[in-house]
């Protein structure tokens, strides 16, 4: 009989007292967080029971009930337990009321159908009450594997002894117990020096340290090594281990540790062990010596331990896995110094963070002096899971394998729901209780890890042997059934499981099983087409004849569109998402030499069929197809094969292949190639850098010299791999590229031409990079002479290219040749007539049209009218005219011309006439620019006229510059109140946003008069990066302060309110602002929303000196004492002091609290913030619960008394809520998304 079963049998023959006395035992500890327990069906001292209603009862902190019921009368059963409820519901015999009562909980020494706990159910139907049924199934569970020493007290089953042990005996008997599977424990301690630093000072500092992290990581080996180390320098204590089996603690804990004296305690996975609060009782106990407790604790269960232990403030460390590096370390060193880094990363593939096995690869690899050997590791594997499987307690068992193997396929299992669990076991003929009893001895083993009533096995490695053993190699489980009953909802874990299995044990092992069995499952769903096309995405490496003659039938029913356009270019992350699935199976094939072939023309076949699907196609290739390390090892078989096929079609002239090779061809005569490599959580990015091989070689030969062909059909493409070959890249490979410069010269040659501009640059820029990789050919310095035309000459010129430039010019600095390169562009285009002119200006739209960056252009051209219209004012004139006339863009480089030239009134009215006459985009612009520049001799009344009908006139949405306006005020001092007039007026009755530069404001305040309604309009007018760093707004403020609320009005009310603004923290520079504030807090609060993440009110208090802080913080308190009944006004402070005002923040709660104790208006303050941005993997909930306790600490340092006793009692709610929270997450990271 299984321990299960003899549990089950002892609880079908309890006496009704004692099951009782067991139940709430059981209850009490599930239910911890509860205020009482009252056994009212229960005679004191007595096994007996007596009548009750209910049975008993947990109050709960919240002030709610559970009733619970116990039931061993198997014979009334049902009607029993309908009797109970019924009962419990009844007011006038419990005395509760029914909203008081959360859950019945009814605890029944027998089994019960579906129909029967439907019926029960029911009964409640009408309430919100829960019904938790514990039956005899789900208590023998739960007693057998968390609460043993219930099952030994109440049922009378014997239990292991429990004891106290040395380090050295308790490694004996880890070493014993885990028959190798873990790492034993008496091993060389390599690396983690920083980590046993860490805790030997964490020993001296704290009695409780906490080891946190995932299996295998080595946990129990560091805290043994630090305490052996600590007893080095400790020579008064003695160290213990707890060697638990499930016996009562605290006896032997008494026996052997002497109060007077100093012990280090180590408990190991202390998750495992139910009797912890043992633990922690006797450490509370009076004693003189000191007590250190070392824990450890698996990762998913780390928060529930922490919580067990806060009272003693533990210190955590957080173990992780060996890094890639350590991997590596290992390896280099001796006795294996492999120090070839290409046997690095697949041996850390293969270790995973595992040392052990890292160590096996290393020895593997050096014994075969082969990195190909790490590609079938299926002896490595066999040998080291081999030490799992000895012949003690049963554990070799194919029964075992086979558990083992079903959850190592599902990934977890919720082992305690037997609806699920039973199709399940019976569909492989698994017997429920077996099955429980080798969970219970495969988790004491660490081979699995069990929380929240479901079961995984921890490491993956481990996980896919058993998979293997259990499905493939011994073939204990039928994969059949496996495919038949769970591969339309478990896809994903098939590919999770057979690709690794068939990676680590070998291609040939998995395939000779597997493959009989998929031709049967693919013979079963013939004539359903998608689902063979799901199927052999995940199977086609087995499948291979099947998966091509599919995509041959698939492709071959397609008909060939009558019109076809090529397209091979796509965006960035075009196909990030959404991928073709015929596209996917194809590139699946990439990776493979065998049938590549034949592979490619399927691919180019479908496309034919589905041209717009070329681009994905091209990008498939790039990522699969492209040259790594591995193909180095094989010839270069798989690039070989691809360009075989596009050089046969490019010679054809079908079009499909043309395109693709061309295309193709830009990206296979790169020097070097990113490989993105991802495994579990880590991407890893590398660099191939191509080797100068013969046939690399004779490669990258073979492409020129197709780009050399095929130059005369197709120029434009040609072009095109030319230009992007020339393209700067500090992954150049000097050896390749002075291979590749002969056929560039021959092409150049042949079929480039001096006459067009866009060669003459490619030919130039070419050499010049050439050149600086240090590859010199005995035809650049023709080519370069003979590669200039008249066009490339005036680009040279005008391109603003430093690095070009560096070998005409001598400078340093980026100022220096700034200076040189105006002065030569000043000295290279002074025109004589307009002939010359005109010749420049078809050169220069010629080349704006073929760049599409022509800024730096425009900078030069403004230079170029600037100096010839100093040489020659009219024609610099006309240069403008023609230059307008053609559309040439000048932009804001043309104030250039007007800063040196609007110095006498001929030079001046020439210009005005230029910009009146002519038809500009931007004329207003160009006008007060014009007005801006005029020299201040020039000012007269009729400029002046002029300068106010361009102001009467202007156009919407004109900026208004003007910075040097003072010029004309001594011919009309209010002209600046004359301009705002304007501005405000156009606003009003056009609807005109005419925009003003602040500089204009900031320079002539004092001019601008004493209407200060008018300044006040203007400055609501303006965007709202205008005056950024509120200086005019202050000098607004020192005049009026009550225009702060107006702007925030304004802002408000357009939607323009921004806290990012700096500007707004220099209102405490104003004396007497509080009170307007007060009225622009009393303003924002009435509006009811926040303006992003934080309240705009906190951009008040943002960067504030030191004496504004002072005045800050008194406005922040006056505020909250003033307002402490109005919630949101609150809100609104403590928003401020969350985030600006930290130091303030207990102040205004303690504040708060002494003037209103109403727990309402508690709850609907936030007092936290609700977002942030943590780490991957962190708890969401336990942050919560820590901000809620610490918050808590404050309101327990307020004397108002036992007035906070609600609130304290809210708080603590939201601390459980928030844990509870954790839990959900902890136990969704421990399923693992499955």
């Amino acid at each position: 009989m299984s321990r299960l079963q003899a549990i089950q049998s002892a609880l079908s023959a309890i006496n009704p007292s004692i099951f009782q006395e067991l139940c709430d035992s059981f209850l009490a500890l599930n239910n911890s967080n509860y205020s009482a327990l009252s056994r009212t069906g229960s005679q004191y001292g007595k096994q007996k029971t007596t009548p009750g209603t209910p049975d008993s009862f947990i109050l709960l902190p919240n002030s709610n009930f559970l009733f619970v019921e116990h039931s061993t009368n198997i014979t009334d059963g049902v009607s029993k337990l309908e009797d109970d409820i019924a009962k419990c519901i009844n007011v006038s015999k419990t005395g509760v009321p029914l909203n008081q009562i959360e859950e019945i909980i009814l605890c029944i020494n027998f089994d019960l159908k579906a129909e029967d706990v439907q019926r029960l159910k029911q009964l409640l139907a009408s309430t919100n009450i829960n019904l938790n049924l514990h039956t005899r199934d789900s208590l023998s569970l739960d007693l057998h594997l968390n609460h043993r020493n219930l099952v030994h007290q109440y049922l009378g089953l014997p239990l292991d002894t429990g004891q106290i042990v040395s380090i050295q005996k308790f490694i004996s008997e880890y070493n014993r117990v885990s028959k190798g599977i873990a790492t034993p424990l008496d091993n060389q301690f390599l690396h983690r020096k920083t980590e046993m630093q860490e805790l030997k000072q964490a020993i001296i500092d704290n009695d409780f340290v906490i080891l946190t992290g995932a299996a295998g990581v080595g946990k129990t080996k560091l805290v043994l090594e630090g305490a052996k180390d600590f007893l080095l320098e400790h020579k008064s204590f003695e160290a213990y281990c707890i060697s638990y089996k499930s016996h009562v603690l605290l006896d032997d804990l008494y026996q052997y540790l002497n109060s007077e004296k100093d012990y280090i305690l180590f408990v190991d996975d202390a998750n495992r062990i139910d009797a912890f609060g043992q633990i922690a009782g006797f450490y509370k106990a009076d004693r003189k010596g000191q007590l250190k407790i070392l824990i450890t604790v698996r990762d998913y269960a780390y928060e529930k331990m922490k919580r067990a232990c806060q009272d003693f403030s533990p210190r955590t460390i957080y173990l992780e896995k060996f890094t890639d590096e350590q991997i590596a370390d290992i390896v280099k060193a001796p006795p294996f110094k492999i120090l070839n880094v290409d046997y690095h990363k697949p041996i850390q593939t293969i270790a995973d963070g595992n040392p052990r096995i890292a160590i096996m690869a290393a020895l593997l690899a050096k014994q075969r002096q082969n990195m190909l050997a790490l590609n079938d590791v299926a002896e490595l594997f066999e040998n080291y899971f081999s030490t799992f499987i000895k012949d003690e307690e049963g554990f070799s068992s194919d029964f075992n394998i086979k558990c083992l193997g079903l959850i190592a396929f599902f990934y977890t299992l919720p082992f305690k729901d037997r609806e699920t669990m039973l199709p399940i076991l019976n569909n492989f003929g698994i017997d429920y209780p077996l099955f429980i009893d080798a969970i219970e001895q495969l988790d004491r083993l660490e081979l699995l890890e069990i929380s929240y009533d479901y079961v995984k096995i921890p490491e993956q490695n481990l996980a896919i042997y058993f998979f293997y053993r259990a499905f493939i190699k011994d073939e204990l489980l039928s994969f059949q059934i496996l495919l038949k009953g769970y591969f339309d909802n478990n896809q994903k874990r098939f590919s999770d499981c057979v690709i690794p299995a068939n990676n680590m044990f070998g291609a040939s092992k998995v395939s000779s099983k597997l493959k009989p069995e998929l031709k049967i499952y693919l013979q079963s769903i013939t004539g359903n087409e998608q689902k063979k096309l799901e199927f052999l995405s995940y199977f086609w490496y087995y499948l291979q004849t099947e998966t091509l003659t599919f995509l041959f039938n698939s492709i071959n029913i397609l008909s060939i569109p009558s019109a076809t356009v090529y397209k091979v270019d796509y965006e960035l992350n075009e196909f990030a998402h959404n991928t073709n699935e015929v596209i996917d199976l194809i590139g699946k094939f990439f990776g493979h030499s065998g049938n590549l072939k034949d592979v490619i023309q399927l691919a180019f076949e479908y496309v034919r069929k589905q041209p717009n699907l070329l681009p994905e196609l091209i990008h498939k290739i790039r990522k699969k197809l492209v040259f790594n390390r591995e193909d180095q090892y094989y010839g270069f078989v798989r690039q070989k094969k691809l360009f075989e096929i596009l050089f046969d079609g490019l010679k054809k002239g079908d079009l499909l292949f043309v395109f693709s090779f061309f295309e193709l061809a830009k990206t296979f005569l790169s020097y070097r190639f990113e490989m993105v490599e991802g495994r579990k959580n880590s991407i890893a990015i590398y660099h191939y850098p191509i080797p100068d091989t013969p046939f690399i070689r004779e490669f990258r030969q073979k492409i020129w010299q197709a780009v050399d062909t095929q130059f005369t059909s197709y120029p434009e493409a040609s072009f095109g791999v030319l230009k992007n070959y020339s393209g700067p890249t500090p992954d150049s490979i000097k050896k390749i590229m002075k291979f590749d410069v002969q056929y560039v010269i021959q092409i150049i040659r042949k079929h480039l031409s001096n006459k067009l501009f866009e060669h003459c640059k490619y030919v130039q820029e070419q050499i010049r990079w050439f050149e600086r990789n240090e590859v010199y050919h005995k035809a650049f310095s023709d080519l370069r002479q003979q590669f200039i035309n008249d066009i490339y000459e005036v680009f040279v010129k005008i391109d603003w290219n430093r690095f070009r430039d560096k070998a005409d010019y001598e400078f340093d600095d980026y100022k220096e040749y700034e200076k040189l390169k105006e002065k030569d562009i000043r000295g290279a285009f002074v025109f004589q007539n307009p002939e010359e002119v005109e010749t420049f200006l078809e050169k220069y739209e010629h080349l704006c049209k073929s760049e599409k960056e022509y800024h730096e252009y425009a900078r030069s051209f403004a230079i170029i009218i600037d100096e010839n219209c100093t040489k020659n004012f009219d024609l610099g004139c006309m240069m403008i005219e023609k230059a307008i006339q053609k559309g040439v863009r000048i932009d804001h480089y043309f104030n250039a011309v007007f800063k040196s030239h609007l110095n006498t009134e001929e030079n001046a009215q020439k210009l005005w006439n230029i910009i009146e006459q002519s038809d500009l985009l931007n004329k207003d612009q160009w006008r007060l620019a014009f007005f801006d520049y005029l020299d201040d001799k020039l000012v007269n009344k009729t400029w002046l006229a002029l300068l106010l009908n361009t102001i009467e006139n202007i156009k919407p949405s004109t900026y208004l510059a003007l910075t040097n306006i003072g010029k004309y005020l001594s011919f009309k001092p209010d002209l600046l109140q004359v301009i705002l007039e304007k501005i405000v007026s156009k606003s009003k009755n056009d609807g005109a946003k005419i925009q003003v530069f602040c500089d204009l404001f900031k320079k002539h305040f004092t001019d601008l008069g004493n209407d200060f309604d008018l300044i006040k309009q203007v400055y609501l007018l303006q965007k709202d990066h205008f005056d950024y760093d509120g200086r005019l707004m202050l000098q607004i403020l020192k005049k009026d302060a009550s225009f702060l609320l107006d702007l925030v009005k304004h802002l408000f009310s357009i939607s323009k309110l921004r806290s990012d603004s700096s500007k707004w923290s220099r209102v405490w520079e104003v004396s007497g602002i509080e009170a307007v504030l007060n009225q622009v807090f009393d303003f924002i609060e009435c509006q009811g929303s926040y303006f992003g993440i934080e309240h705009f009110c906190n951009s008040f208090f943002k960067r504030v000196d030191s004496n504004g802080r002072v005045k800050a913080k008194k406005f922040l308190m006056d505020y909250c004492q003033r307002n402490y009944n109005n919630t949101g006004k609150i809100d609104m402070v403590v928003d401020i002091v969350r985030n600006s005002m930290k130091e303030l923040y207990g102040d205004v709660m303690l504040l708060f609290l002494s003037l209103n104790q109403e727990v309402e208006a508690f709850t609907q303050i936030n007092w936290l913030d609700t977002g942030g941005t943590y780490p991957g993997g962190t708890i969401f909930g336990d942050v919560q619960a820590a901000e809620w306790r610490n918050l808590l600490s404050i309101v327990e340092k307020s004397n108002v008394g036992i007035s906070l006793i609600p609130i304290k009692n809210y708080i603590n709610s939201r601390i459980d809520n928030y844990l509870s929270s954790a839990e959900v997450d902890r136990k969704i990271n421990f399923l693992g998304g499955h």
